[in-house]
């Protein structure tokens, strides 16, 4: 005897299938594939909260890059031979003003280095985080991605 399209897979010892040909998941493989969701949804928590930290690093970077540098643009003025002195710590050490303009340079070349590897940083997060996208669309599938996240773009 032929056996319909559906009771296949369920008469050869496979998944059940509903009739229009539809695997039926049970209720441990549900319960699998939240567990999988929920650790995903994890990481991609985590990927953005290491984001805004990055994010902040790099806000960090970028003040103190322009603030040496408005700094150097205010000692061109003054005279070599103007008494300086230059915060280390809690104390301030009278410093030469050649000395104290290669310090500043350096610090904002230094910042400027640190934000962009901060960017290529946050960058790589950004790539993480679309990656484990894509692994919760092939978990809950796109219709329920769309449906539980529809401002989410490709």
């Amino acid at each position: 005897p032929r056996l319909p399209p559906w009771a296949g897979a369920a008469a050869m010892g496979g998944k059940k299938v509903d009739k229009k040909g539809k695997a039926k998941i049970t209720d441990e493989e549900e319960a699998e594939v939240f567990k999988q969701v929920r650790e995903v949804q994890d990481r991609l928590e985590e990927l953005n909260f290491q984001a805004d930290q990055i994010k902040m690093n790099i806000r960090r970077c970028d003040m103190e890059g322009q603030r040496s540098n408005l700094t150097l643009k205010e000692l061109e003025p003054l005279t070599d031979d103007t008494k300086m002195y230059r915060q280390v710590g809690k104390m301030f050490l009278l410093q030469p003003k050649p000395d104290l303009a290669n310090h500043l340079r350096g610090t904002a070349a230094l910042k400027n280095v640190e934000s962009k590897q901060l960017q290529t940083a946050l960058q790589k997060l950004g790539e993480q985080a679309a990656s484990e996208a894509n692994s919760l669309k092939e978990l809950i599938g796109e219709d329920k991605m769309k449906q539980t996240f529809p401002n989410l773009q490709k």
